[in-house]
């Protein structure tokens, strides 16, 4: 097996942390293209509406570029999964508020979203979209807006490690893909040590047992709370990520590479 290592950032720095996220995209487009390090920027919809030009400026530098894959993260971090959550409507509401402003300001409409977590405002997360009927609804309204490949999430399934399809859900054509490791906890809170010694262990970890690596990075974490600015803790994951064995990749070749969840 090719065990495929996912890089992402949920891109969500809006109003209040914008002032000081000045120079991130321009320093994240130097890294990547100097490392050569795919990853997917799941930007959230209220964000680029409230940093429209830093996000236009963005997109137009690198659409053409396959290291990078734009995708969504719904307007305002609103949750899917969850045991309380939104009403459907309220749901559909605001990833079709997001997917408007990504073909205002992208000129297209995003393929996939990343799941956000609403630290525990809808109550605990259920097992996947097939547990109850509401959060198969959930999965519905996502692929009748267009969504074809989001976060792993069915019952029974180790969503940080495996890629699925729904086909059990009705959706054979929709990937689900590996999610975690996010910073927030291991760089922003710190709640394992050391930040760096504990992401290169969780990849070294993984590499001995050949599972797919996902590392979730978030746009205000790796400016605001990482060693320094010229984002070196990215580049040391994507070195040990390699030295290790992995595939680097987007999101979007994953979904291309229907060998990967296709039964």
């Amino acid at each position: 097996m090719t065990k495929r290592f996912l890089l992402r950032y949920d891109t969500e720095a809006g109003a209040s942390r914008g002032a000081k996220m000045h120079d991130f995209f321009r320093k994240v487009v130097a890294v990547h293209r100097a490392h050569a390090i795919p990853a997917t920027f799941f930007c959230m919809g209220g964000a680029i509406e409230a940093r429209e030009d830093d996000f236009r400026d963005f997109f137009s530098e690198v659409v053409d570029d396959p290291l990078f894959d734009v995708q969504d993260h719904s307007y305002s971090h609103i949750g899917l999964v969850y045991r309380d959550g939104k009403p459907i409507d309220v749901l559909r509401g605001d990833y079709e508020k997001s997917f408007a402003v990504h073909e205002r300001v992208f000129g297209r409409r995003p393929l996939g979203t990343s799941l956000c977590g609403t630290m525990g405002s809808d109550g605990p997360s259920l097992d996947g979209f097939d547990a109850t009927q509401k959060s198969r609804a959930e999965l519905d309204m996502l692929v009748d807006l267009g969504i074809r490949f989001t976060t792993s999430s069915l019952c029974g399934v180790d969503g940080t490690k495996t890629f699925v399809n729904y086909a059990r859900l009705g959706h054979p054509d929709v990937m689900g893909f590996p999610s975690g490791h996010g910073d927030t906890s291991w760089m922003k809170r710190r709640q394992f040590g050391d930040p760096m010694d504990y992401i290169l262990s969780r990849i070294d970890e993984r590499a001995e047992r050949d599972e797919h690596m996902p590392v979730t990075l978030h746009d205000w974490v790796a400016w605001l709370f990482a060693p320094d600015r010229e984002l070196t803790h990215v580049v040391r994951i994507a070195e040990r990520a390699r030295e290790r064995g992995y595939d680097m990749t987007t999101h979007l070749a994953c979904y291309h590479d229907t060998s990967l969840w296709q039964d």
